[in-house]
């Protein structure tokens, strides 16, 4: 049966896709042809899928660099309330103490600040003691665990091969 004597489809029944010819298939350059503009178009969609990234990684430093700054600026909120706060304390100290001493506001500003500074300075004296024995405590403990490990892989340490220790 050649094409002439086909008889049309029926009227409704839909239409069969005609079948490729395989001699009208493409030739293996029309292929390479055809593979490269399907490079070209998956690289559009690699440079659009880059851009998004970045883009969403810019997104991020922005959202973080605005967090920080708020942080900031609510840090400085809290200290500035605190500070107001400490020195209203210590006038109204500094007041009771000179009611005090009978009207002598210039004496009880006087002793609220030498009281302020000692307290202070003791402070910080004992944080710092506080500081270095905690710091010396974990630096004898390294070593302590260090010398345990070398006993307990070559049956002895370094302490045992000083010999005894020079007073200096």
């Amino acid at each position: 049966m050649n094409a002439q004597h086909q008889s049309p489809p029926p009227s409704g029944a839909p239409e069969a896709e005609p079948r490729p010819n395989p001699a009208a298939e493409d030739s293996p350059a029309e292929a390479l042809r055809d593979a490269f503009g399907k490079l070209g178009e998956v690289q559009a969609y690699a440079g659009h899928f880059v851009a998004a990234k970045i883009d969403a990684i810019k997104l991020a430093i922005r959202n973080a660099g605005i967090m920080a700054a708020l942080g900031i600026v609510g840090l400085i909120a809290v200290a500035a309330v605190v500070s107001t706060a400490i020195v209203l304390l210590l006038v109204g100290i500094a007041g009771a103490w000179g009611a005090l001493l009978g009207d002598r506001v210039w004496l009880g500003d006087l002793i609220t600040a030498v009281l302020v500074l000692a307290v202070l300075g003791i402070g910080v004296m004992v944080g710092l003691k506080m500081l270095n024995r905690s710091f010396r405590a974990k630096t004898v403990e390294k070593y302590e665990q260090r010398k345990r490990q070398e006993r307990a892989r070559y049956g002895h340490d370094a302490d045992q091969y000083a010999g005894p220790r020079r007073q200096s």
